[in-house]
């Protein structure tokens, strides 16, 4: 237990248990990114977070990295208190910053970054938000560093139809195993921290923040490759698959 008396690690374990519903193997692919990482720059120095809602990522890049200073960015005010509170180190800062904001990279300070990692959260942005944060990224991470992105892309509904309505098929009865297995859900999730009234001034900041926040189209594999290619990035490719759900890497 912790600030409020709310127990904040719990509710950062109940998180990651709800996204494991949607992605099974989600523990061996933060194992494989930092693995990635480490192989591809080293032990880094100083690794983003990137998205990082309650800090699941931070959680493990600290045990990965000991000597690694870690930013976590999110919007989120209530899924950043839970990343403060449950991820505590004097090694690891968390961050207010709306991606889609001009200049929202300068609360990664002035230094270039060896390692900037995200996992399940830029599918909310639209296509040309995430060409602009390839752009901002390129200019941030170090020569030969890295960008990881564990996320949905879709394969392209109008570039390879049939294997993208199979790779959503394949998708939803992931998604549908695992919540008839007992698993919690999204919804259910939101619904119990909702019934909590230490978090109701949290949530109803949260809500206002993303009342009029629109989304376009879903952002597809094709989308994300062309971004970071045309942002500078030397040499891209997806290093894990299930479904339409990608491990892209990014080397700068």
């Amino acid at each position: 237990m912790s600030q409020l008396g709310i127990d904040w690690t719990g509710w950062l374990q109940r998180w990651d248990d709800q996204q494991a519903g949607y992605l099974p193997d989600r523990e061996e692919q933060f194992t494989l990114m930092l693995e990635i990482v480490e192989r591809l720059t080293g032990t880094p120095e100083r690794f983003v977070d990137l998205a990082c809602g309650p800090g699941s990522i931070s959680a493990r890049a600290t045990t990965r990295f000991p000597g690694a200073a870690i930013t976590g960015v999110d919007l989120d005010p209530f899924l950043l208190e839970i990343a403060k509170q449950a991820v505590a180190s004097d090694r690891v800062r968390f961050e207010e910053a709306d991606l889609r904001a001009a200049g929202w990279d300068g609360v990664l300070g002035d230094r270039p970054v060896d390692a900037v990692c995200s996992a399940t959260a830029l599918h909310w942005l639209d296509p040309a938000d995430l060409s602009t944060l390839a752009q901002t990224l390129a200019q941030r991470i170090r020569p030969g560093g890295v960008f990881l992105n564990a996320d949905t892309m879709r394969l392209g509904p109008t570039e390879v139809p049939r294997l993208d309505a199979l790779a959503v098929e394949l998708r939803d009865e992931i998604w549908s195993t695992s919540h008839a297995n007992g698993v919690e859900d999204w919804a259910t999730w939101w619904k119990a921290a909702a019934a909590e009234p230490a978090f109701t001034d949290l949530l109803a900041e949260r809500e206002e923040r993303f009342r009029d926040r629109h989304k376009g189209r879903d952002i597809t594999l094709t989308d994300t490759v062309e971004a970071f290619r045309k942002a500078g990035f030397a040499e891209v490719a997806v290093l894990g698959q299930v479904a339409d759900k990608h491990l892209f890497t990014a080397i700068r």
